[in-house]
């Protein structure tokens, strides 16, 4: 065992293989040669290329052009750079370029034969690149900004990505995983929640720089998901101080009330401590939300959630070869009436807190030969409580619930992480060769208590169908390490064809195994225009292991959580008909982490100078998933038995079109057609911050999310006086539900019963950008966000008990609403 953690510490620095083309601290600089003339613009092959790093100028990096202009340069430091493109009977250019950790810069390069080149220097945002070998979506602060959203936070970025569903409480679901099993990162530091593998940290919109979502991360830097992974790259501060303000007018619930439905005030700070030296950014938000659920009566109709957030980051440039970044986040948030809908009114509801922090510091190291390496400490802690308004006893009803809330959860969790990436000087061998191998290591603790009270389960006319208590628990404790190593190649053979491949290893702490994860991926591009483009991958993937498959002090984790016992009742509602039946927590065999295998194939085909299309087909299966089944033994006995014989497999078909005018500004239209099928007693609905009422047998079949089809449409448009129009349409089919019976036991297939109605919704923003003459002519934005235009009935709610006279009754729907927007910068 020592070992082998010896090795995975060694493999990174001093493997050498070469990176793929995304990394999460390493930047991209790309773009398209041109020339001009007399009107008419031209790509241009056979460019040559020259970027220097002011770290180290006597080790440029060199490129040509390909048969389509296009160029990259991968696996760069931040910094400042020196671009000089030359070509025959052409006028040379120089520019430089300030290039950020982690951002993806493109650039349009127009030479010409006389004096008058230009080189136009962006943030890629967007779905499609001739240069990758796999997709990245990048979306831009602003874009965010733009479009309209209810809620303002990175995670919309996610919901603006192919493949990606949302339901009514603003989960999202990437490529038919579970909320728990995508990775999340800020500046390349993990950010998710130990326990339950979902997001667990929140940042003002303003201090978002660019969010990368990667829809099929083939590189073996990532690990620990079956979805994807979400990276934000924060900003940082300038040479010059500026201040900026936002929502600091509430959003009343309509035009006539006087009663807040939002409150959501952010104001940043940015500047220089010492010019060209040290920088700083400030931000702070408080959040006040109200979410309604129409069909309950008022006033006792909303969720309100409260929150703070702050977020520093100090940027620090120690020399040319030397710089480093400190980033420190709190983001403590309440939220009343959690799981607030048609069934739970407000009396049988928990409350919900949490109190987070994250620190980090991360330092960049350039070398003489120009390779780098880029190191990272995080501290991170997440803690949660989630408890009943009383101690009434919790009561489930076919019209309502009522009574305390059964699950009283507390639990602590702490995260170290350490990781080190060395990105290698590119290497001439039979093409081009990048560099990148690297290594993490987590540890995590966790503690707790889970104290559950009993349920009573009643029929409509009142009468005792079951009964559930509960054995109490130990106290919840757990810690665990987890250490990864990587090495990845990207092989340029020439401007035509490109490999990726590359090697992870892991040690699972939890499940306490060995895990290896190859990937390969690759980048064809036949047309002498450049303009096709056939990508395809494989890799193998291993998700986080669930928490309740540790082994602490010899004892499993599984058996520190409550024992349910179960009682049947007749008709009369007092006479016993099976148990008390106590499910004892059992787990016969040791975990394996959950792995999935995914390929997948894809063709661009640029149709036009500004619009291309897309054409991909993705398939991923998932065994190894940890599963709980519920089995009655001889007399009143039974286990509740844990296993990692869990399966899912999901197919995707997508058709993606993006088109790019700067007059008419950038549009991305999609339509996906997925499947999502699996093992549903998942460990989530029994180790979770809402655990599921009751545990019935499991089966395979639609998952929750499974929505058959998605089409989504956003842009923007501007208008002359500074007014910009953004519009997002989308629909999509409704997610499946199950049938249940007076006790709970489900009637006929589970997610068979049918679907929901389709999801159907049109929402608009619209700005207006002015001066303001008292603070020498600083910008401003006002305008309104409209939602669900056409005042669609898109329910979040069913009745699906069978004993209801309202059984098959949709419910809950978010009909037309309106939000105010004041943007202020100084």
């Amino acid at each position: 065992m020592k070992l082998y953690l010896i090795s995975l510490l060694m493999i990174a620095p001093l493997a050498l293989a070469t990176a793929a083309k995304s990394s999460l601290d390493a930047g991209t600089i790309k773009g398209i040669v041109r020339a001009t003339s007399g009107g008419q613009s031209t790509v241009i092959a056979g460019a040559k290329l020259a970027l220097n790093n002011k770290a180290t100028p006597d080790k440029p990096i060199n490129t040509v052009s390909g048969v389509a202009g296009e160029f990259i340069f991968i696996n760069l430091p931040s910094g400042d750079y020196t671009l000089n493109v030359e070509a025959p009977g052409l006028t040379n250019i120089s520019k430089e370029i300030k290039l950020d950790s982690g951002t993806i810069l493109t650039l349009d390069i127009d030479m010409a034969v006389t004096i008058g080149e230009s080189v136009t220097v962006s943030v890629e945002e967007g779905l499609l690149s001739t240069s990758e070998t796999s997709i990245v979506n990048v979306i831009r602060a602003e874009t965010l900004n733009t479009e309209p959203f209810r809620n303002d936070n990175f995670q919309n970025s996610i919901a603006l990505t192919p493949g990606v569903v949302r339901d009514g409480s603003g989960n999202d679901y990437l490529k038919g995983t579970r909320t728990g099993q995508s990775g999340y990162k800020v500046n390349g530091v993990d950010v998710t929640d130990p326990v339950s593998g979902k997001i667990a940290f929140e940042i003002p919109l303003e201090a978002a720089a660019t969010v990368h979502v990667e829809e099929n991360p083939y590189s073996a830097e990532f690990g620990q998901f079956t979805g994807g992974v979400t990276n934000l790259q924060t900003k940082g501060g300038g040479e010059k101080f500026k201040v900026s303000a936002a929502r600091f007018f509430p959003t009343f619930r309509n035009v006539f009330s006087t009663k807040i439905d939002s409150f959501r005030p952010r104001v940043t700070f940015s500047g220089p401590i010492i010019k060209k030296r040290l920088y700083f950014l400030q931000s702070f938000e408080y959040r006040y939300r109200k979410d309604l659920v129409p069909s309950l009566p008022k006033p006792d109709n909303s969720t309100t959630v409260e929150s703070f957030n702050a977020f520093t980051q100090f940027d620090l440039t120690i020399n040319n070869s030397n710089s480093l970044k400190f980033n420190f986040a709190v983001f403590p948030s309440r939220l009343r009436n959690l799981n607030l809908d048609t069934f739970n009114p407000v009396e049988a509801t928990p409350n919900y807190k949490q109190r987070g922090i994250l620190a980090s510091v991360s330092e960049q190291s350039v070398f003489k030969d120009a390779s780098f390496l880029s190191s990272d400490v995080s501290y991170k802690t997440f803690d949660v409580d989630v408890f009943a308004k009383s101690s009434l006893p919790f009561e489930i009803a076919p019209e309502f619930n009522r009574g305390g809330y059964f699950a009283d959860t507390r639990r602590q969790t702490t995260r170290w992480q350490w990781r080190e990436i060395y990105y290698s000087r590119p290497l001439k061998f039979r093409g081009q060769h990048s560099i990148k191998a690297g290594f993490e290591f987590f540890r995590s603790d966790v503690k707790g208590i889970l104290n559950y009270s009993p349920i009573f389960i009643r029929r409509i006319d009142e009468t005792l169908a079951q009964q559930i208590s509960f054995q109490q628990g130990t106290t919840l404790g757990y810690s665990f390490n987890e250490i990864a190593g990587f090495v990845q190649d990207r092989w340029t053979i020439n401007p035509k064809l490109t490999f990726d491949y590359g090697v992870r290893i892991e040690r699972d702490g939890l499940a306490r195994r060995n895990n290896f994860s190859p990937r390969f991926s690759v980048l064809f591009s036949p047309a002498s225009n450049g303009r096709t483009v056939i990508r395809a991958g494989v890799g193998v993937f291993y998700d986080r292991s669930s928490g309740l498959g540790g082994i602490e002090d010899g004892t499993p984790v599984y058996e520190q959580i409550p024992t349910r016992i179960v009682t049947d009742f007749a008709a009369d509602g007092t006479t016993v008909v099976d148990g008390p039946r106590t499910f004892v927590p059992l787990m016969i065999d040791r975990i394996r982490t959950p792995r999935s295998v995914r390929w997948s194939v894809q063709l661009d085909q640029g149709l036009t100078k500004d619009l291309t299309a897309r054409f991909g087909y993705l398939r991923r299966t998932v065994k190894d998933d940890l599963l709980f089944d519920p089995l009655t033994g001889a007399g009143n006995t039974g286990t509740l038995l844990l296993s990692s014989n869990g399966r899912s497999q999901y197919d995707e078909f997508q058709f993606v079109m993006t088109y790019n005018k700067p007059k008419i500004g950038q549009w991305n239209g999609s339509y996906v057609f997925a499947r999502s099928r699996g093992d549903l007693n998942t460990e989530d609905r029994l180790y979770s911050d809402s655990p599921a009422f009751v545990l019935r047998p499991n089966e395979y079949g639609p998952l929750p999310f499974d929505a058959r089809h998605r089409f989504l449409l956003y842009g923007q448009l501007e208008f002359p006086h500074d007014i910009r129009v953004a519009p997002l349409f989308e629909v999509r089919s409704g997610f499946p539900f199950s049938k249940f019976d007076e006790r709970l036991n489900f009637v006929g297939g589970r997610n068979l019963a049918g679907n929901f109605p389709s999801y159907i919704s049109i929402d608009l923003q619209v700005t207006k950008g002015f001066k303001l003459p008292f603070f020498d002519n600083k910008k401003a934005r006002v305008g309104v966000a409209l939602f669900n235009l056409t005042n669609h009935f898109n329910p979040r709610d069913v009745q699906s008990n069978l004993t209801s006279p309202n059984f098959g009754v949709f419910y809950n729907s978010l009909g037309f609403a309106t939000k105010a927007k004041f943007d202020l910068e100084l």
